[in-house]
């Protein structure tokens, strides 16, 4: 307000003076202790308004006005300045967020009225004393429309980071609606990543079918009607977006040289000719059967990437924030979780081994750094007062690293520390999905059933 105060006060009487409709902080509060004050103490802090014909509206000062006319005040002192609309808006803006007053969405609605009526985004960064970035983020949300804002009564609470995310996906009302709902869940993260992987997963399509449209040597034809049962194609097979990028599917199509390939869905289908003389509904249930079980195969390696990016995302944020006794216990279990594998090489190779991959990817997720900075800062942080954290970084890094999707179905000796880990994560604050919390409860009834398959075979 500093850079539009008058000198000039002015006594005016607070029936002519009106809320201003643009006023970014839509909910001003209860009043009543402060119209108490007002009425005892009279009004300390003039007002701020502007001129609106025979009346005024006010800039800096809206609940003084509101508890003014509640504690009866007649004629009030005001500073009467002169803004333009744009001026008007950046008064209120700045007045509000040096106060802390206005929800984010409040915020990124008026810095959105800022730009609308021809400020640019520098010049409202240098206003608010923020950088570009904060303000195009805020005006990303405020791009999210009534119908969606209207999914839930506490959506003005949303954080930056989630209003960004909704906002990414406009004009797909069904998917923001969904992130709306999730927003403050330990599910959000999980559906954004679902999404994400699923527009990867159409534009991996969508390329791939460009390019075979113009390779050569390669077959293309419409998808049969019939895959498994086609008179003239017999199924061979099918490749998803995790068989590689575009051009490396092409390669791998070369290399198998089918008679045909058709684009099903989000997949590439293998053709070859049918043998007329072959047994027709013995080929076809074998079809149906691979595809069954690449679909199973497809569906274990989305879950098990997606609940891996899950972990790992909820460790970079929140392992800093947990108190070091409990970081160092965890430590102890991580370890102990892992220095029982049957085969002494494999938890507790040397950190130099990450050259070859080993739980670099990983760690290079939860902590943050990149892979070549990696070794020199473990070597540092182990050695200082905070080599707990660290120490649950390395040792969760290399867990992940071992986790594949087969170990969420077949038993072997990864997949009977998954329920340990979860538990340990689950004591850090961790919360699985219900996805998650699904497959985990399917993988330790598999275990018990094996344990006790080989605790009868042993009785015989």
């Amino acid at each position: 307000m500093s850079n539009y105060q008058s000198s000039e006060i002015k006594l005016i009487n607070t029936s002519l003076i009106d809320p201003h409709p643009d006023n970014p902080r839509k909910n001003i509060g209860d009043v009543t202790d402060l119209a108490a004050s007002i009425k005892a103490n009279g009004l300390l802090t003039p007002l701020s308004v502007v001129p609106d014909r025979s009346r005024y509206r006010v800039i800096a000062g809206h609940r003084r006005l509101a508890a003014c006319k509640q504690a009866g005040t007649g004629s009030v002192p005001c500073f009467v300045l002169d803004l333009d609309p744009l001026q008007q808006l950046e008064a209120m803006v700045t007045e509000n967020c040096q106060r802390e007053q206005l929800t984010v969405l409040e915020e990124a609605d008026a810095i959105q009225g800022m730009l609308d009526l021809g400020a640019t985004t520098a010049s409202v960064a240098h206003r608010l004393g923020r950088s570009g970035d904060y303000v195009r983020d805020r005006a990303k949300a405020a791009s999210i429309d009534n119908e969606v804002r209207a999914t839930r009564d506490d959506f003005s609470q949303l954080t930056i980071g989630q209003l960004v995310a909704i906002a990414r996906y406009d004009g797909q009302p069904d998917r923001q609606k969904k992130l709306a709902q999730a927003a403050g869940t330990s599910n959000f993260d999980y559906i954004l990543r679902n999404i994400e992987r699923d527009d990867h997963n159409q534009q991996w399509i969508e390329s791939v079918a460009a390019l075979l449209k113009n390779a050569d040597g390669i077959n293309l034809i419409p998808d049969p009607e019939k895959p498994y049962s086609d008179p003239e194609w017999r199924y061979l097979g099918c490749m998803f977006p995790s068989a590689g990028t575009p051009e490396e599917v092409i390669e791998r199509i070369r290399e198998q040289n089918p008679a045909a390939v058709s684009i099903h869905m989000e997949q590439v289908y293998l053709w070859a000719r049918r043998d007329k003389t072959a047994d027709a509904e013995k080929e076809a249930r074998r079809a149906a059967e691979q595809a069954e079980r690449d679909a199973r195969r497809h569906a274990l390696e989305e879950y098990a990437a997606a609940s891996a990016d899950k972990r790992m995302a909820w460790l970079h944020a929140n392992l800093h924030g947990i108190k070091r006794a409990q970081l160092i216990e965890t430590t102890a279990r991580l370890g102990l979780l892992q220095i029982i594998d049957p085969d002494p090489q494999g938890y507790t190779r040397a950190l130099s081994t990450w050259n070859d991959k080993c739980g670099a990817e990983q760690f290079t997720t939860i902590s943050g750094i990149e892979p070549e900075r990696a070794l020199a800062e473990l070597r540092y942080h182990l050695d200082e007062p905070d080599w707990a954290v660290w120490a649950v970084q390395i040792l969760a890094a290399r867990i992940e690293w071992f986790i594949d999707p087969e170990d969420w179905t077949t038993i072997s000796d990864t997949s009977r520390r998954i329920p340990g880990y979860y538990q340990i994560l689950q004591d850090l604050g961790y919360t699985p999905t219900d996805d998650e919390t699904n497959h985990l409860s399917q993988l330790i009834a598999a275990i018990s059933e094996a344990d006790s398959d080989e605790n009868e075979e042993n009785n015989q």
